[in-house]
């Protein structure tokens, strides 16, 4: 998961935010679902999965360095 994000947000934030991003989108959205329940979520079709996800994307772009590389 961390690859695609990283893939797709580095174009826009640059590497070193981009890494901040898709770190804190991992964190949000494994306090809200289970591994089980986040592959079930990346089954849907995007507009489901970008409605699901949404939460974590709005967390993360207002929060720069919520999360820190350690916590992985």
């Amino acid at each position: 998961m961390y690859i695609g994000c990283y893939g797709n947000s580095k174009q826009y934030l640059g590497s070193d935010r981009a890494k901040e991003y898709c770190l804190c989108t991992i964190s949000k959205l494994s306090e809200k679902y289970s591994d089980e329940e986040i592959s079930l979520v990346f089954k849907k079709k995007p507009k489901e999965i970008m409605k699901l996800t949404e939460f974590a994307a709005i967390h993360c772009e207002k929060n720069k360095a919520t999360v820190s590389e350690k916590t992985f």
